[in-house]
């Protein structure tokens, strides 16, 4: 595959299925914590910030996600919350959340 391919396929893609703990960490599909990074200049979207497979480009997962993307997933979950929250309501928050994903996911294997 030519890096051109890569870079457009990776821009349009659904992110697929990840963990994040409850430090706000976002793991790659090897486990690991996901590295922090910004595009470069030959990208289209120079400058916006994305999460990444911290072991590309020598063994990488495929996982990628906007940073604007994964912050607005968790938008409506402020860590600032005047209300307390059980471990259990963040438990059920998250198996939601990822059978939210799992149907988007489902989706565009479908498509």
């Amino acid at each position: 595959m030519s890096s051109s391919s890569n870079s457009s396929w990776s821009v349009n893609r659904t992110p697929k299925i990840f963990k994040v703990d409850l430090d706000g960490n976002l793991y790659c599909h090897h486990e690991i914590v996901a590295v922090f990074r910004m595009a470069g200049r030959k990208s289209v979207r120079h400058g916006d910030q994305f999460y990444g497979c911290p072991q590309w480009p020598l063994s990488d997962c495929k996982f990628f996600m906007w940073k604007q993307d994964f912050d607005k997933l968790f938008e409506s979950h402020s860590i600032c919350s005047s209300s307390p929250v059980s471990y259990e309501e963040l438990k059920n928050e998250d198996l939601q959340l990822q059978n939210k994903l799992l149907l988007e996911e489902n989706k565009m294997l479908k498509s």
